[in-house]
């Protein structure tokens, strides 16, 4: 199989939001797929809990417009209904740019990549109106007041531009819903009469949609804000088609790695690097799905523009199979490994941000992994046993004094050694181990353990030193830093002496390897012969000291 290059040695819909910061806490994780999949699931469930949801309206949906002034504009492929009234209205030069690139999406999706039609709804869930089957629904609409918010939401759907939900029978059959002027509501927000009923009230949607890496305000620059919406909600629309099954972080993860594919400018990805870059240890499943889209950038990269939807038309045919192994089934089709695969993803996604000059640029997840103002966390070093859940993945400092117990792991594990004049050089540990390793440990100035688990069949476990208590290298020549290995749990400190049985020196020891580096060693000893022993009554053994 290929070796990689670091390695040469049921849910009804899914919606799609902008942070407005993405450091604030107020925002994380309330839009998106989870929001509606919380929301969802207990009315699916249970028809009882409808009535516990408290809705942001007292009135009909339909008192909030006027029911004989909906709008549609027509294209090639899509039927777009809005208002130009009331606090649904949008602009027409905002319709006219969602006409625009609703086709733009089209074009690059279906007719360039042959991903598979959306599959129309035939009664659109706000305005209620019929649609054609050869158009594909848009509803523009002030997206917290949508039909029935208290039960899609719980009321608001604070931070949302778009979202795709089917509102039929035919869980496939979607349409899509783009916010009205990317202004949104929140529970302080002040309280408004109906202009078509003034029984009717409604919170003002006063908070402006924002993008806190470049600033833009898209209220005022509302093509920007459109572009990355349509673009991440047509994707769902075709996920949509090939699957009802929707309990996958990839389902945002795609479409929101597509989102930055198809425009580069916008850099919305960057709002949830962070989320990633924490996640030392968790399961992908138990973390923010946006922020994954990183794998799906990393796939697009490595495997080309087709690697996604071939994975959508496996998803089609193993609908209950997990995208881990369902991503290993593609890779093995190409003859190459998952696992290895993983884990050079993992490995590139450390070297980025302030990290990203130890590789070459051709080795960056993204053309601008560099200009990201954060990086992954790395653990402390560890003299504990390591695991991990699956997907996951971890970084742990290396220290030869820490070095963490991977008897138990399976999975990839590789070295990475770096610094200020020396680019990462990366060891796998499926051959070499700590032991054979603890020099260029301790000598280097970066040492980094790099873990990642892809699926639960991932059954392969570091190298483990199996060999004798030793010293190496032996004899030892100056160059390098000399270590002892092998060191039993049973003792906690070397003794050095000459060859004629005097004590030079005594050394703790935490981890069964231990080394000098090589100016104690010649401030300590001459060239000769010396012995060493761990603890004060076992066996001697010899090494050999020139230089």
């Amino acid at each position: 199989m290929k070796a990689f290059p670091l390695f040469s040695h049921i849910l009804f819909c899914a919606t799609f939001c902008l942070l407005a910061n993405f450091a604030s806490p107020a925002y994380a994780g309330r839009c998106g797929t989870p929001l509606i999949w919380q929301q969802q699931r207990p009315v699916a469930e249970n028809a009882s809990a409808r009535s516990s949801y408290k809705p942001i309206t007292n009135c009909d949906a339909s008192s909030y417009y006027d029911t004989t002034a909906v709008q549609e504009k027509t294209t090639t492929h899509f039927r777009i209904y809005y208002v130009l009234e009331g606090p649904h209205a949008t602009k027409e030069a905002f319709i006219d740019t969602l006409a625009v690139d609703l086709e733009k999406a089209w074009e690059f999706y279906v007719s360039k990549l042959r991903y598979l039609k959306p599959i129309a709804a035939d009664t659109t869930w706000h305005y209620q109106k019929a649609s054609h089957v050869e158009l594909f629904p848009v509803e523009v609409l002030d997206l917290s007041l949508v039909r029935n918010n208290e039960s899609l939401f719980q009321g608001y759907c604070e931070g949302c531009m778009g979202f795709v939900f089917a509102p039929g029978e035919n869980a496939q059959a979607t349409q899509i819903f783009i916010d009205n002027d990317f202004y949104y509501q929140t529970s302080s927000s002040a309280i408004l009469q109906s202009e078509f009923d003034a029984s009717c009230t409604y919170p003002e949607a006063d908070v402006p949609q924002s993008n806190s890496f470049n600033e833009k305000l898209y209220p005022m620059e509302f093509g920007d804000g459109i572009r990355v919406t349509v673009f991440h909600e047509f994707y769902h629309t075709l996920q949509f088609a090939y699957t009802e099954v929707f309990d996958s972080y990839w389902f945002e993860a795609s479409a929101t790695a597509f989102e930055e594919i198809t425009v580069p400018d916008i850099n919305d990805y960057w709002n949830y690097l962070p989320t990633l870059f924490s996640a030392n240890k968790k399961s992908f499943s138990d973390i923010e799905a946006y922020s994954i889209a990183l794998w799906g950038l990393y796939n697009d990269k490595e495997f080309g523009r087709d690697f996604d939807k071939k994975i959508w038309e496996r998803f089609s045919k193993n609908s209950d199979r997990s995208l881990e192994d369902i991503f290993a089934e593609e890779l093995n089709s190409r003859k190459l490994d998952p696992d290895s695969a993983f884990q050079d993803f993992i490995s590139r996604l450390f070297f980025s941000g302030d990290r990203a000059s130890f590789i070459d640029t051709a080795d960056f997840i993204t053309g601008d992994a560099a200009e990201w103002n954060t990086s992954p966390q790395m653990l402390a070093a560890t003299t504990k046993s390591v695991e991990l859940e699956f997907p996951a993945f971890a970084y742990y400092r290396l220290k030869l004094d820490s070095l963490p117990d991977l008897s138990n792991f399976q999975g990839k594990a590789s070295v990475a050694f770096y610094g200020k004049k020396q680019k990462a050089l990366f060891v796998s540990l499926d051959t070499a181990s700590f032991t054979s390793l603890a020099a260029d440990i301790s000598s280097a100035e970066n040492a980094v353990l790099i873990l990642s688990h892809l699926r639960n069949s991932s059954s392969t476990v570091p190298a483990q030193d199996s060999l004798p208590m030793r010293s190496f290298p032996n004899p030892w020549r100056g160059e390098s830093p000399l270590c002892f290995a092998g060191l039993p749990d049973s003792k906690k400190f070397i003794e050095i002496r000459t060859r004629l049985g005097k004590l030079v020196k005594r050394y703790q020891y935490t981890a069964s390897t231990f080394c000098l580096d090589a100016d104690e060693v010649k401030n300590r000893l001459a060239p000769g012969l010396y012995y060493f022993r761990a603890g004060a009554r076992s066996k001697l053994q010899p090494f050999i000291v020139m230089y």
